[in-house]
């Protein structure tokens, strides 16, 4: 035992002596937080979005048509903007706006007197959200014309003369009015239809950016940062230092235990870093820090006991790096490290799961929410831990053979 910690003393005075190599294994996810939050700000994304307006009828009904696209929360999401039917046309057809809405002339006309009449609206097809936003806004607006028409009508029909109202109109309109009241008061007053509202839990945290992406980017790190650790064993070969060893009576096995050690050190402080990042940077929501900060130290070190074989088993350095890169980068591509699993094909998620990168990556993405299943934990924690022992037994077998050769 007393090796083991000699060893990974003496690893640790060698990362002393190239604080380079540290900080920027640090910064890694430091950075990842910093881009994130630069780039996609604090505060939840909304879409933007042009209506482009062609409005050829300009009469009272018409405007408040196009108004209602201005009050909240349509006015928060689009920006209304009147336009002639040519410039219009022109400019929906090369991209420039989320939709044009052309209103001819006789919608009042046909409103107040109960006709058929066709609105126009041409959608952006390189935009998704958007053009249906409008377009099911106007399913409603037609829906409560209908309605409006059956409950007013006769009332609306009157309005569409085009002399001047007499005093008998006046009056007679006015008791119209009166009666469609009383007849209306039964259902509205009180209402037929009562809505109780019961709050049963805290209303969840929506997620960001920063949730989607920053953990997936956090094990990209890790393992790179395994991937590069695990290359030094050829510096210690081109230091003697495995030859040294042979010949001693220390076991092998204590000094890979020991340098085990000390990576599981670095990656606690990688770990602390990157959660820090997540929290403070990117604006992650993170349940419990501290058992995000062992995982991910935890996850790195087991990416480093997969990456070693592959450096020991090598025939020189260089070789080591391109095997160890042809291995990382597409396991970070399948495993939800570049991308997210949520925005993968399905028959690549699956797959992707399954990755060791993968499984670790689901797990401390429900750590971060809170959502731990402990049996499905467990389930992950013994798989990775005994991937990770095999590889060690693995490594170990070519430090004693092989790799002194």
């Amino acid at each position: 035992m007393r090796f083991i910690w000699i060893s990974a003393l003496k690893d640790l005075r060698i990362l002393r002596h190239d604080p380079f190599s540290v900080i920027t294994w640090i910064g890694i996810p430091l950075c990842i937080g910093l881009l994130i939050q630069v780039v996609f700000g604090g505060a939840d994304a909304k879409p933007q979005g042009l209506l482009l307006v062609a409005d050829r009828d300009n009469t009272i009904v018409s405007g408040l048509l196009t108004g209602s696209f201005n009050n909240d929360p349509l006015g928060k999401m689009l920006t209304v903007e009147r336009v002639d039917l040519r410039s219009g046309r022109a400019r929906i057809d090369r991209g420039d706006g989320s939709a044009l809405l052309v209103i001819p002339a006789g919608l009042q006309d046909a409103f107040l007197n109960n006709r058929p009449y066709h609105l126009q609206l041409f959608t952006n097809a390189g935009q998704r959200i958007l053009p249906k936003i409008v377009e099911e806004t106007l399913r409603g607006m037609v829906d409560g014309a209908f309605y409006l028409q059956r409950v007013a009508g006769d009332q609306l029909r009157g309005l569409s003369g085009q002399r001047t109202p007499s005093d008998d109109d006046v009056s007679r309109r006015s008791v119209q009015a009166n009666h469609l009241a009383q007849d209306m008061r039964q259902f509205l007053s009180p209402p037929l239809i009562e809505l109780e509202t019961t709050v049963v839990q805290e209303k969840k945290r929506s997620a960001g950016t920063g949730d989607f992406f920053f953990p997936n980017m956090i094990f990209m790190g890790l393992l790179l940062v395994g991937n590069g650790l695990s290359r030094d064993i050829w510096k210690e070969r081109a230091r003697g230092t495995l030859r040294r060893l042979a010949v001693s009576p220390s076991p092998v096995a204590a000094f890979l235990a020991g340098r085990l050690l000390m990576v599981s050190l670095m990656f606690c402080a990688v770990a602390i870093a990157a959660v820090i990042a997540a929290k403070y940077l990117a604006g992650v929501h993170v349940a419990n820090m501290a058992a995000a900060v062992a995982w991910a130290a935890l996850a790195g070190t087991v990416f480093y006991s997969l990456l070693l074989p592959i450096a020991v088993y090598s025939t020189d350095p260089r070789r080591a790096d391109v095997r160890g890169n042809l291995l990382v980068f597409p396991l970070a591509m399948v495993g939800g490290c570049f991308f997210p699993f949520e925005v993968m094909p399905d028959w690549m998620a699956r797959i992707g799961r399954w990755t060791p990168n993968g499984m670790a990556v689901v797990q401390f993405k429900d750590i971060l929410a809170g959502s731990v299943n402990p049996a499905h934990f467990a389930l992950v924690f013994a798989a990775l831990a005994a991937a990770a022992l095999l590889a060690f037994l693995y490594s170990l077998r070519g430090l004693r053979g092989e790799f002194l050769q």
